[in-house]
């Protein structure tokens, strides 16, 4: 008779492939937000084109919530850089927010951080003087030697972000894209990979931030 294979060693529970994806509904059914696996494509696609932002080609898991009078949506979102797709950068989570507290326009992003392509990209811009100086669009060199921005005005782009919210990007050393409207906005910050609990949370929390510094103009 054929001997059964013996247990795993040091008497540990055999690999379970579905852990992760377990773990995230029970975090999110426990904070009362939806998560899917299937988000609706063409709902994304309707917030494009933005300024610096690329439009999604696929989405992939998506959480939706909602804090006082605002609803957020984080979501995994893929683009069609072929560049990108190599190195492994088509990949982003990005975090759309919508509000009747936000009126004011706005794009504005790192100088740095957002991976190998776009650092070329940036850099090619440079070379060649297409990139704006500080203090050109908003009349802040300080914020503006650290992050592009464009904005219909000076006048809305300093509505569209107040003190108080390039003081927590300056001091925090934020990296991303942030990128505001009337009624919502559209942000991806590049530390900020993981779709998993923990780094969910810290996204939130971070988004939260960032909205009450906007929401304040």
């Amino acid at each position: 008779m054929a001997q059964a294979p013996p247990g795993p060693p040091g008497g540990q529970p055999p690999f379970d492939p579905y852990a992760a994806d377990r773990a995230l509904a029970q975090w999110a059914a426990a904070r009362g937000y939806t998560l899917s696996a299937q988000p609706d494509l063409a709902w994304y696609q309707g917030w494009f084109p933005c300024v610096y932002l690329a439009r999604p080609v696929r989405v992939g898991r998506e959480v939706r919530a909602t804090f006082g009078d605002a609803t957020v949506w984080a979501a995994e979102t893929f683009e069609a850089d072929t560049l990108k797709q190599a190195t492994g950068e088509d990949r982003h989570l990005l975090v759309f927010l919508t509000s009747q507290r936000l009126g004011a326009r706005a794009a504005f992003r790192s100088r740095q951080g957002g991976g190998m392509v776009n650092e070329i990209s940036s850099g090619l811009d440079s070379l060649f003087g297409k990139k704006p100086q500080p203090g050109s669009v908003l009349g802040d060199p300080t914020l503006e030697a650290r992050y592009d921005a464009t904005t219909p005005s000076r006048e809305e782009g300093n509505r569209a972000l107040p003190m108080g919210l390039r003081q927590l990007l300056l001091q925090s050393g934020w990296r991303g894209i942030l990128e505001l409207r009337a009624g919502g906005m559209v942000c991806e910050t590049y530390d900020r990979k993981m779709f998993d609990p923990s780094g969910l949370d810290a996204l939130f929390t971070l988004i939260g931030q960032i909205y009450g510094g906007a929401a304040a103009g």
